[in-house]
């Protein structure tokens, strides 16, 4: 061994061996910063993850496509070859010298250690946000904590009325004229006029793209998704035209910060309540409505009482108009179109992932929004 070579080995382990302990102590560090919520959202949402983001959206925005899609494939292409490596090389160990237990520990420890290098850079790419205390006090109101059956009544019944109102003064020939791309520039500038009202609602360099492969969303079941690794809102283009103002406004709340989808939602909700864009609000409240009148339906289910259960659904029909039932069923047509694609483990891995961090409700917890707006009408 050559001098060079003993001085690089003998300066190479310690710094290997701080590396190794110096992914536990970030560790540690994530942790307890999760029981302080006000100081992370001062200092991690409303600072690093503001700041990091900023600087991957410029980055990404240089690109035309959403290249977090490829990074993506990238990754799992390169953990699908370290795999299948690790595996060869287990299998000559054992049939060598290691034994059986010797193996499962090593890769025990192996795995351990890769999930916690994992762990780590999620939570401070992304996952902190979920650990922030809630925006309302940031709006300066409270959110009840279960549903007031006459409450979510009413509120459905509002929002059929301010459904039809809306509804009629957007004309089909005008829906017509109104690209995709368009409503990405416009959601930018409904966020532009609402933080007039909220400055933290501000965004600065938004970075907003369609998915190049939009199917893929049918197998795994998102409308949209934010990439951490590259400060991306990607959406998918195929979606109903209606839709689109309220995901993506749904999107850009996430690159925010705000990485609940209950609060998310909520965000969307206060644009689109606040835009003077037809479309914007159109789109928000037949998201909202179905919400709302999914509560009621739920509720009433739990009663057993399913006659009461078709005279809502019934009277709900009666009291929307035409064009707002034909627009409802487009929607619902394009989802029952790709329901048999979705793997069901996509589901539950999903749902799994929301209950982690701090959405007990997994999935269901996007139905939550009713109480933020219901809290909002009400101030």
């Amino acid at each position: 061994m050559t001098d060079f070579s003993k001085y690089a080995s003998k300066w190479t382990f310690p710094f290997k061996r701080r590396a190794y302990w110096a992914w536990f102590v970030l560790a540690a560090l994530i942790l307890l910063s999760t029981q302080f919520p006000d100081w992370v959202g001062r200092n991690y949402t409303h600072g690093l993850f503001k700041w990091l983001s900023y600087i991957l959206r410029t980055v990404s925005s240089q690109f035309p496509n959403a290249i977090g899609e490829y990074l993506y494939l990238f990754i799992l292409t390169m953990l699908f070859i370290n795999i299948i490596r690790s595996l060869i090389k287990y299998k000559i160990e054992y049939n060598h010298h290691l034994s059986g237990a010797k193996l499962a520990k090593k890769i025990a420890i192996k795995a351990a250690y890769f999930l916690l290098r994992f762990y780590v850079l999620f939570m401070l790419l992304w996952g902190l946000n979920y650990q922030q205390a809630s925006p309302a006090k940031q709006f300066g109101f409270e959110v009840k904590e279960h549903y007031d059956d006459v409450a979510i009544e009413h509120f459905t019944l509002e929002l059929i009325d301010e459904l039809n109102a809306i509804r009629a003064q957007l004309t089909d020939s005008a829906l017509k004229t109104v690209s995709k791309e368009q409503i990405l520039v416009a959601s930018i500038q409904e966020y532009e006029q609402v933080s007039v009202k909220y400055p933290f609602l501000k965004m600065a360099q938004p970075c907003l793209k369609f998915s190049r492969y939009p199917f893929i969303g049918d197998y795994l079941g998102f409308m949209a998704f934010y990439h951490p690794l590259t400060g991306e809102a990607i959406i998918r283009g195929d979606l109903p035209l209606l839709t689109l103002p309220y995901t993506t406004c749904h999107e850009i709340a996430h690159q925010l910060g705000y990485a609940s989808e209950t609060e998310a939602n909520f965000i969307a909700f206060v644009v689109g309540a606040a835009s003077n864009n037809k479309l914007f609000k159109y789109s928000m409240l037949l998201e909202l409505f179905s919400y709302a009148q999914s509560a009621e339906l739920s509720e009433i289910a739990k009663s057993g009482n399913f006659d009461n259960w078709k005279k809502v659904i019934e009277r709900n029909k009666k009291l929307l108009s035409p064009l707002v039932l034909s627009d409802r069923k487009k929607i619902k047509i394009f989802f029952l179109e790709r329901r048999g694609l979705l793997i069901p483990a996509s589901t539950s891995m999903y749902n799994q992932f929301l209950q982690w961090n701090k959405q007990a409700k997994g999935i269901q917890s996007y139905d939550d929004v009713l109480l933020w707006a219901l809290a909002y009408r009400a101030k």
